[in-house]
Protein backbone atom coordinates (compact mmCIF):
# COMPACT_ATOMS: atom_id res chain seq x y z
CA UNK A 1 0.00 0.00 0.00
CA UNK A 2 2.98 2.17 1.09
CA UNK A 3 4.50 1.69 -2.85
CA UNK A 4 1.54 2.64 -4.41
CA UNK A 5 0.78 5.43 -2.31
CA UNK A 6 3.82 6.51 -3.32
CA UNK A 7 3.31 6.28 -6.74
CA UNK A 8 0.63 8.23 -6.45
CA UNK A 9 2.16 11.18 -5.17
CA UNK A 10 4.57 11.63 -7.80
CA UNK A 11 1.65 11.64 -10.23
CA UNK A 12 0.44 15.30 -9.89
CA UNK A 13 3.99 16.21 -10.76
CA UNK A 14 4.96 13.94 -13.39
CA UNK A 15 1.40 15.01 -14.75
CA UNK A 16 2.20 18.84 -14.66
CA UNK A 17 5.56 17.91 -16.48
CA UNK A 18 3.38 16.14 -19.46
CA UNK A 19 1.15 18.76 -19.68
CA UNK A 20 3.21 21.78 -19.97
CA UNK A 21 5.65 19.85 -22.43
CA UNK A 22 2.32 19.01 -24.88
CA UNK A 23 1.81 22.70 -24.59
CA UNK A 24 4.87 23.97 -25.07
CA UNK A 25 5.77 21.14 -27.98
CA UNK A 26 2.85 21.83 -29.83
CA UNK A 27 2.99 25.54 -29.05
CA UNK A 28 7.02 25.48 -31.00
CA UNK A 29 5.49 23.41 -34.26
CA UNK A 30 2.78 26.15 -34.46
CA UNK A 31 5.62 28.83 -34.28
CA UNK A 32 7.68 27.30 -37.01
CA UNK A 33 4.22 27.25 -39.38
CA UNK A 34 4.35 30.74 -38.98
CA UNK A 35 0.99 30.41 -36.50
CA UNK A 36 1.18 33.28 -33.79
CA UNK A 37 -0.10 31.14 -30.64
CA UNK A 38 0.35 34.14 -28.24
CA UNK A 39 -2.82 36.21 -28.79
CA UNK A 40 -3.62 38.22 -25.90
CA UNK A 41 -3.82 41.75 -25.80
CA UNK A 42 -1.36 43.87 -24.06
CA UNK A 43 -3.49 45.79 -21.76
CA UNK A 44 -5.55 44.69 -19.08
CA UNK A 45 -8.58 46.30 -16.93
CA UNK A 46 -6.96 48.29 -14.17
CA UNK A 47 -9.20 46.85 -11.61
CA UNK A 48 -8.34 43.63 -11.97
CA UNK A 49 -4.65 43.77 -12.35
CA UNK A 50 -4.25 42.32 -8.67
CA UNK A 51 -5.40 39.30 -9.85
CA UNK A 52 -2.64 38.12 -11.24
CA UNK A 53 0.09 38.51 -8.33
CA UNK A 54 -1.82 36.66 -6.40
CA UNK A 55 -2.75 33.53 -8.67
CA UNK A 56 1.35 33.14 -9.43
CA UNK A 57 2.31 33.53 -5.79
CA UNK A 58 -0.86 30.70 -5.08
CA UNK A 59 0.44 28.99 -8.27
CA UNK A 60 3.96 28.89 -6.95
CA UNK A 61 2.76 26.94 -4.02
CA UNK A 62 0.38 24.82 -5.42
CA UNK A 63 3.98 23.82 -7.53
CA UNK A 64 6.10 23.67 -4.68
CA UNK A 65 3.33 20.91 -3.09
CA UNK A 66 3.13 18.78 -6.25
CA UNK A 67 7.15 18.27 -6.46
CA UNK A 68 7.20 17.92 -2.49
CA UNK A 69 7.48 13.91 -2.59
CA UNK A 70 10.62 14.91 -4.69
CA UNK A 71 11.82 17.48 -2.12
CA UNK A 72 10.45 16.68 1.01
CA UNK A 73 10.00 20.23 1.41
CA UNK A 74 6.90 22.38 2.36
CA UNK A 75 5.92 26.64 2.51
CA UNK A 76 2.73 25.86 3.95
CA UNK A 77 1.54 25.14 7.40
CA UNK A 78 0.56 21.95 8.61
CA UNK A 79 -2.83 22.80 9.11
CA UNK A 80 -3.32 22.94 5.10
CA UNK A 81 -0.86 20.01 4.08
CA UNK A 82 -2.46 17.35 6.61
CA UNK A 83 -4.75 14.63 4.93
CA UNK A 84 -8.00 14.49 5.78
CA UNK A 85 -8.69 11.33 4.71
CA UNK A 86 -6.09 8.34 4.03
CA UNK A 87 -7.81 6.20 1.33
CA UNK A 88 -5.61 4.60 -1.32
CA UNK A 89 -8.92 3.97 -3.58
CA UNK A 90 -9.74 8.35 -3.68
CA UNK A 91 -5.75 8.26 -4.54
CA UNK A 92 -5.82 6.23 -7.24
CA UNK A 93 -9.03 7.82 -8.64
CA UNK A 94 -6.86 10.75 -8.38
CA UNK A 95 -3.95 8.90 -10.58
CA UNK A 96 -6.68 8.07 -13.07
CA UNK A 97 -8.18 11.21 -13.27
CA UNK A 98 -4.67 13.09 -13.97
CA UNK A 99 -3.68 10.60 -17.16
CA UNK A 100 -7.15 10.98 -18.27
CA UNK A 101 -6.56 14.91 -18.29
CA UNK A 102 -3.13 14.32 -19.85
CA UNK A 103 -4.49 12.11 -23.00
CA UNK A 104 -7.40 14.91 -23.23
CA UNK A 105 -4.89 17.42 -23.57
CA UNK A 106 -3.33 15.42 -26.33
CA UNK A 107 -6.14 14.46 -28.52
CA UNK A 108 -7.62 18.50 -28.09
CA UNK A 109 -3.96 20.22 -29.10
CA UNK A 110 -4.45 17.66 -31.93
CA UNK A 111 -7.64 18.97 -33.20
CA UNK A 112 -6.95 22.16 -32.47
CA UNK A 113 -4.67 22.28 -35.86
CA UNK A 114 -3.60 25.58 -36.58
CA UNK A 115 -6.35 27.07 -34.50
CA UNK A 116 -4.65 27.06 -30.84
CA UNK A 117 -4.98 30.11 -29.82
CA UNK A 118 -4.30 31.72 -26.08
CA UNK A 119 -5.78 35.01 -25.38
CA UNK A 120 -8.42 36.82 -26.62
CA UNK A 121 -7.55 39.06 -29.85
CA UNK A 122 -9.93 39.96 -32.61
CA UNK A 123 -6.91 40.53 -35.05
CA UNK A 124 -5.73 36.72 -34.42
CA UNK A 125 -8.42 34.38 -34.67
CA UNK A 126 -7.89 30.80 -35.78
CA UNK A 127 -10.83 29.08 -37.25
CA UNK A 128 -13.90 27.56 -35.32
CA UNK A 129 -13.20 23.79 -34.95
CA UNK A 130 -16.64 22.10 -34.05
CA UNK A 131 -15.59 18.60 -34.89
CA UNK A 132 -13.91 15.23 -33.13
CA UNK A 133 -13.00 16.32 -29.05
CA UNK A 134 -14.91 19.82 -29.97
CA UNK A 135 -18.16 17.70 -31.24
CA UNK A 136 -17.89 16.88 -27.21
CA UNK A 137 -17.40 19.51 -25.02
CA UNK A 138 -16.96 22.96 -26.12
CA UNK A 139 -14.12 23.16 -23.91
CA UNK A 140 -11.58 20.46 -23.90
CA UNK A 141 -8.61 22.22 -22.81
CA UNK A 142 -9.96 23.44 -19.89
CA UNK A 143 -11.92 20.47 -19.25
CA UNK A 144 -8.30 18.79 -18.86
CA UNK A 145 -7.54 21.83 -16.52
CA UNK A 146 -10.10 20.53 -14.55
CA UNK A 147 -9.44 17.31 -14.31
CA UNK A 148 -5.70 17.76 -13.52
CA UNK A 149 -6.68 20.01 -10.26
CA UNK A 150 -9.28 17.61 -9.57
CA UNK A 151 -6.82 14.43 -9.55
CA UNK A 152 -4.01 16.16 -7.70
CA UNK A 153 -6.89 17.35 -4.80
CA UNK A 154 -7.63 13.90 -4.59
CA UNK A 155 -3.46 12.49 -4.71
CA UNK A 156 -3.34 14.96 -1.84
CA UNK A 157 -6.10 15.25 0.18
CA UNK A 158 -5.70 18.07 2.30
CA UNK A 159 -7.19 21.86 2.48
CA UNK A 160 -4.72 23.32 0.46
CA UNK A 161 -5.21 21.27 -2.25
CA UNK A 162 -9.27 20.95 -2.29
CA UNK A 163 -9.27 25.19 -1.56
CA UNK A 164 -6.92 25.29 -5.07
CA UNK A 165 -9.35 23.24 -6.96
CA UNK A 166 -12.26 24.96 -6.04
CA UNK A 167 -10.22 27.94 -6.84
CA UNK A 168 -9.43 26.95 -10.11
CA UNK A 169 -12.75 25.76 -11.41
CA UNK A 170 -14.02 29.21 -10.59
CA UNK A 171 -11.44 31.20 -11.79
CA UNK A 172 -11.49 28.69 -15.31
CA UNK A 173 -15.46 28.88 -15.44
CA UNK A 174 -15.04 32.71 -15.32
CA UNK A 175 -12.41 32.41 -18.63
CA UNK A 176 -14.68 30.25 -20.16
CA UNK A 177 -17.75 32.91 -19.83
CA UNK A 178 -15.54 35.50 -20.74
CA UNK A 179 -14.72 33.17 -24.10
CA UNK A 180 -18.00 32.52 -24.85
CA UNK A 181 -19.04 36.53 -25.29
CA UNK A 182 -16.10 36.72 -27.25
CA UNK A 183 -16.36 34.13 -29.96
CA UNK A 184 -20.26 34.53 -30.39
CA UNK A 185 -18.98 38.44 -31.31
CA UNK A 186 -16.40 36.89 -33.34
CA UNK A 187 -18.11 34.17 -34.86
CA UNK A 188 -21.44 34.85 -34.88
CA UNK A 189 -24.10 32.26 -35.67
CA UNK A 190 -21.54 29.73 -36.31
CA UNK A 191 -20.57 29.97 -32.83
CA UNK A 192 -24.52 30.22 -31.22
CA UNK A 193 -25.47 27.16 -33.25
CA UNK A 194 -22.41 24.91 -32.14
CA UNK A 195 -23.26 25.68 -29.15
CA UNK A 196 -26.82 25.07 -28.81
CA UNK A 197 -25.34 21.00 -29.88
CA UNK A 198 -22.46 20.86 -27.71
CA UNK A 199 -22.37 21.27 -24.26
CA UNK A 200 -19.63 23.74 -22.23
CA UNK A 201 -17.91 20.76 -20.21
CA UNK A 202 -19.42 17.54 -21.64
Amino acid sequence: MNVLTNIAELTPAAGFVLLVLLIFFNSFELKKKGVQVSAAKTSNPGNIKWVYPVFAIFFLLFLTEIFKSLFNFSLLPKVLTNVLFNSLAIRLTGVLAIFISVFILKITLHHFGNSLRFGLNESNIGKLVTTEIFARSRNPFFLSLLLFFIGTALVFPNFFFLIFAVSAFVGIHFSILKEEKFMQQVYGEEYANYATKVRRYF
